[in-house]
C-alpha cells in the first residue's frame, strides 16, 4: 500500500497494512539539506528541493509544505527575527503600539504580498511532484494571526478590557484564514490549520470557547460548504478543550503532549482524545513526544512509538505523528528510528493479533 492508501484507510475508519505515520517537518528538512532556516522560509526552490530529499530519505506517509508561522504577519507589516537553532519569531507587532491601526489594515493578497506567492509556489512544486502519499499544507490559524499582530500578552489582556476589540480582529483574522486557504486549495493540496496559541497552556478553556471557537467554527463551516475538511493543531494543553474542537468539526485534530501533567497520565490522555475522536468519526492524530529528537537514544524513540500504537492503534482513525514540530536541529537518526518503529510496531497484524 502507499501512503496515500493508509491515509484514506484511517480517514474512512479502516486499517491499512500499517498504522500510517510522519513525523511534523518544517525547518528541519531544509537545516537537512544544509540550509540555514531563512534560507529555508525564504527561498522556495531549495525549500521544494529540500522536502523533496526528505521524502525519499524517510517514505513518510503525509508530507507537508510547511516553512514557518510569520510569514502571514509578515505579509502585514510585522517583522521577522531568524536564528540558527529555533523557528522563525516576530520581534515587532503592527498593532503593539496603536490597536487602532487595525482599521487600516487590508486583508493581504496571497498572490502578491510579503512571502505568500512563495508558500504559493512550494506548494505547487509538491504538488506537482505527485508524491506517493497524503499532501498538505500547514497555514496560521486566526487567534495565532491575531495575537502575533497585537502582542500575546497584550491580546490577553484585551480579552478583558476591550473584548469587542478582540472579536473585530479575529474577524479580520478569519477573512485572512480563508482567503490564504482558498489560495492554497488552487495548488491542490490539502489545508491544515495550525493555532499553537489557542492552547490552554496560554489561555482558559473559557477564553476559547468565547473568542476562538466561533471563528473556528466559521473557518471550519466555509471551507465545509466547499466540500473540503480541515486538520487543526495546537500546541501544548488542550485535553480542556478538546471536545470543543471535535464540535467544531475538524475531520483530524493532532495532539500535543500536556507538559504540564504527571507524564504517568499520557497514555490515559492520549486514550481519551483519540476515542472521542473516533467516536465522533475525527482522526486523531499523534503524539510521539518530539522534544526527545535532539538527543534521544534509539530505544527511547521506539519505547515512545510503542506507547503511541499499543494505547491507541486499535483505534482505526489514528496517524501516528510527533507531538509536534521536529526542532530545526533534529538529529536525523532519530527521525529514521521514529519511521522504522512506525513500520514495525504499526503492522495491522501485530496490532489486531495482540
Amino acid at each position: 500500500m502507499t501512503g496515500r492508501d493508509r491515509v484514506v484507510a484511517a480517514y474512512k475508519g479502516e486499517f491499512a497494512d500499517v498504522v500510517p505515520a510522519y513525523p511534523i517537518a518544517g525547518s528541519f528538512a531544509g537545516c537537512l539539506d544544509g540550509l540555514s532556516i531563512e534560507e529555508y522560509c525564504t527561498n522556495p526552490k531549495k525549500a521544494v528541493k529540500a522536502m523533496l530529499n526528505y521524502y525519499e530519505r524517510y517514505q513518510p506517509d503525509i508530507m507537508i509544505a510547511f516553512n514557518d508561522l510569520a510569514k502571514e504577519v509578515e505579509a502585514l507589516g510585522c517583522r521577522v527575527k531568524y536564528s540558527d537553532y529555533v523557528v522563525p519569531s516576530i520581534d515587532q507587532h503592527v498593532l503593539q503600539d496603536d490597536k487602532g491601526q487595525l482599521a487600516r489594515l487590508e486583508v493581504p493578497d496571497p498572490y502578491r504580498d510579503g512571502r505568500l506567492p512563495a508558500f504559493l509556489e512550494q506548494c505547487e512544486a509538491l504538488s506537482a511532484a505527485k508524491f506517493p502519499s497524503g499532501l498538505g499544507a500547514v497555514l496560521v490559524g486566526p487567534w495565532t494571526i491575531a495575537m502575533l499582530l497585537r502582542n500575546p500578552e497584550l491580546m490577553c489582556l484585551d480579552t478583558i478590557d476591550d473584548p469587542e476589540f478582540v472579536h473585530a480582529l479575529m474577524r479580520f483574522s478569519t477573512e485572512y484564514a480563508k482567503r490564504f486557504g482558498d489560495a492554497v486549495l488552487k495548488t491542490k493540496i490539502g489545508l491544515s490549520y495550525t493555532d499553537p496559541t489557542a492552547s490552554c497552556s496560554l489561555v482558559g478553556p473559557d477564553t476559547y470557547r468565547e473568542f476562538i471557537k466561533p471563528y473556528h467554527q466559521d473557518l471550519v463551516n466555509y471551507f465545509k460548504a466547499k466540500k473540503v475538511g480541515t486538520t487543526i493543531h495546537i500546541c501544548g494543553t488542550t485535553h480542556q478543550i478538546h471536545e470543543d474542537l471535535v464540535d467544531v468539526g475538524f475531520v483530524a485534530i493532532t495532539i500535543d503532549l500536556d507538559q504540564q501533567a504527571d507524564p504517568k497520565l499520557q497514555v490515559d490522555q492520549l486514550d481519551k482524545l483519540v476515542t472521542l475522536d473516533n467516536r465522533r468519526g475525527v482522526v486523531g492524530v499523534g503524539n510521539v513526544d518530539v522534544t526527545i529528537f535532539e538527543r534521544a537514544t534509539q530505544a527511547e524513540i521506539e519505547a515512545e512509538v510503542r506507547r503511541c500504537i499499543d494505547t491507541v492503534g486499535k483505534r482505526s482513525r489514528f496517524v501516528l505523528s510527533t507531538s509536534c514540530e521536529l526542532p530545526p536541529r533534529a538529529n536525523p537518526d532519530c527521525v529514521k528510528w521514529f519511521m522504522d518503529a512506525a513500520r514495525e510496531y504499526g503492522r495491522v497484524e501485530r496490532i489486531l493479533g495482540a
